[in-house]
């Protein structure tokens, strides 16, 4: 059954793929934008355009301002407001619907915090850090909508690979010129999910009804930084034995260098696995191949 779906944050990398795969699959699909013609929401004056709503059957929220900054007093302000602000105006609107659409919204791993021995899925408990504190009341914003039974999920999502944007456009041109390594001891564990993955795992959480609450997006097998370094080097044929110390990240990214490219936390998606979602790029060397 074709659906109408409202995006936020449709000109990012994931929303426009969202976008397009699922206008190809026949969605109707309207974008929520902070300026520009068509629908448009201002989160300081907490208005949204009238009729934003009609005839939605999901919502799709993905705006928020990027972690990959230097973490100042203002940036981490931006991080959280923008999060908890678009989430509290939009769930402010579909409470007063009569017909609430379901309500699907990007979150991070980092709810688990940024450093777990063991593997974690959906059923572990949150975290410490700012990450995690963000994604604690970014989902926490959303309960009402629990509350009142409208489906809802979050995308607790891991590194996203794609040539196109996000952690792995920011590796390649190191690696790329042979000057690659490992990062820290490289012994910590990454997760990781390639945006063709991420996208149909949107599309599956928009189309089953059976899909609710958090949901780990990531793929199902986690790996060491070491391994990710091999298997990245080897997918572009170049080498990979200049490491990045521990040091050095903390000197060059502060803060977030210690919960983002230094963290250690192994997703285990079962939510999605348990429904009987299909990975195109269950393992590494196949995602890398995909989006390389």
């Amino acid at each position: 059954m074709n659906k109408t779906i409202l995006i936020t944050g449709a000109s990012g990398l994931i929303g426009n793929a969202l976008a397009h795969q699922l206008k190809s699959s026949g969605h109707t699909i309207k974008s929520l934008s902070r300026s520009g013609d068509g629908l448009n929401w201002d989160l300081e004056r907490g208005t949204i355009s009238d009729g934003a709503f009609d005839g939605i059957d999901a919502v799709v929220h993905l705006a928020g301002a990027p972690i990959a900054q230097r973490w100042t007093d203002k940036a981490k302000r931006d991080i959280l407001d923008s999060r908890v602000k678009g989430t509290q105006l939009l769930v402010d609107a579909i409470l007063k619907l009569p017909k609430p659409p379901a309500f699907i919204s990007a979150s991070g791993a980092n709810y688990y915090g940024y450093r777990r021995k063991e593997l974690v899925d959906e059923s572990a408990s949150s975290g410490d850090g700012f990450l995690a504190d963000v994604c604690q009341a970014w989902e926490a914003t959303a309960q009402p909508l629990t509350d009142k039974s409208i489906r809802t999920v979050f995308m607790r999502t891991s590194i996203v690979l794609s040539a196109e944007g996000g952690a792995l456009a920011k590796m390649l041109p190191p690696f790329k010129m042979g000057v690659g390594g490992r990062i820290g001891s490289g012994d910590q564990k990454m997760s990781w999910i390639s945006l063709p993955d991420l996208v149909d795992l949107y599309q599956f959480a928009i189309e089953d009804p059976g899909l609710h609450g958090p949901v780990n997006a990531a793929a199902p097998k986690p790996v060491s930084n070491k391994t990710f370094t091999k298997e990245l080097g080897k997918a572009l044929g170049r080498p990979t034995f200049i490491p990045l110390p521990t040091a050095v990240v903390k000197t060059l990214f502060g803060e977030m260098g210690k919960e983002t490219v230094l963290a250690d936390l192994g997703l285990i998606p079962k939510k999605a696995t348990d429904l009987g979602f299909e990975w195109q790029t269950p393992d590494l060397a196949s995602a890398l191949l995909k989006v390389l």
